[in-house]
């Protein structure tokens, strides 16, 4: 299991609301900048939008996300039940043909690797997808780097 924060979240509730909420509360404890708090929103957003689409038939257990930051580098830890698949897999798009002769898909990963310094996937019993930001001159320190955020709502 992974360091830092967690928050486990519930599929039959608003999904990317509550993952939206532990990440802001992540990024204000942590006294992370607003420039780098949109990238992580951003890529974390199209991350769990991806696994809700996809993957929410198997989803009954929710999905855990972990928040950690040691000294300038933010980690981000996704792990779903889904059916395995590896985002980091798939061909890059091609964004130079016409809209209407692209292959759909592949944008979001596209986006979320732009945004991100370093994004690894494994599959262990479940799917895993680490995003890492570094930020640039932050800190050395952590205020809260094991402080459990318990983000699921009743």
């Amino acid at each position: 299991m992974p360091a830092g924060r967690h928050a486990h979240i519930a599929i039959s509730s608003p999904v990317i609301g509550q993952v939206a909420e532990a990440l802001d509360a992540f990024c204000a404890a942590e006294r992370v900048p607003d420039d780098v708090g949109w990238r992580l929103r951003v890529a974390l957003d199209e991350i769990v939008a991806n696994i809700v689409a996809h993957g929410a038939g198997a989803l009954q257990a929710g999905l855990d996300v972990w928040f950690d930051r040691q000294g300038p580098m933010v980690e981000i830890t996704v792990a779903d039940d889904g059916p395995a698949f590896d985002p980091l897999s798939r061909p890059e798009p091609d964004v130079s043909s016409p809209l209407e002769s692209r292959q759909p898909g592949g944008l979001g990963i596209a986006l979320v690797k732009a945004l991100m310094d370093e994004v690894h996937y494994e599959r262990t019993t479940r799917n895993v997808l680490t995003l890492r930001k570094r930020i640039p001159g932050g800190p050395t320190g952590s205020a809260a780097a094991t402080d459990e955020y318990p983000a699921q709502q009743s």
